[in-house]
């Protein structure tokens, strides 16, 4: 009886083209198709009110707005969306009484919205008297809470925010 074998070259032939489909497989479509990001600088302005005194701020917010594709679904399709990072670092506070200098924490909160047109999205942020971000002596019973609301306006096509204003308010906590 008479074996016959194939020849090693057509076997390793085989096994390369195998673990080339493979790697084609594994890395083909990306599941996330993302845009570079665009930014806008935003007016701010308006007063949280409370204890010890109330507080006018205003400044420039700094608005990153990246558009993201997932391509991993394909019917239906998933919704452009857009990635904001909101920094509120060019936001500064004046005390009404004392005009003694607020500052803003927030630099770089991240945001997930369906891309619209237009959209308003709103973050709570922490504020503090002083010109650093940080937790005094007091402890964190000198850390206080605003509410600043975006009114965004998007080009659909890229995710760039195309005009946007801000406002800052008192929180409404539910008691």
């Amino acid at each position: 009886m008479k074996i016959r074998r194939l020849p090693v070259g057509a076997v390793v032939l085989s096994l390369l083209a195998v673990v080339l489909s493979g790697l084609l497989w594994w890395t083909g479509t990306p599941a996330r198709a993302a845009f570079a990001p665009t930014v806008a600088l935003i007016p701010v302005s308006g007063s949280v009110s409370g204890q010890p005194e109330s507080v006018r701020f205003s400044g420039q917010a700094r608005v990153s707005s990246e558009l993201v594709l997932d391509t991993s679904r394909t019917r239906p399709p998933h919704p452009p969306s857009v990635i904001l990072i909101i920094d509120l670092s060019g936001v500064a506070g004046t005390g009404s009484s004392s005009e003694a200098r607020y500052t803003v924490g927030g630099d770089g909160t991240p945001v997930f919205r369906q891309l619209a047109s237009a959209d308003t999205v709103e973050i709570t942020f922490p504020f503090t008297r002083g010109t650093t971000m940080s937790v005094s002596s007091a402890g964190m019973s000198s850390v206080r809470s605003g509410v600043v609301t975006f009114a965004l306006s998007f080009d659909t096509n890229t995710g760039a925010i195309t005009s946007g204003t801000a406002s800052i308010a008192s929180p409404a906590f539910p008691y």
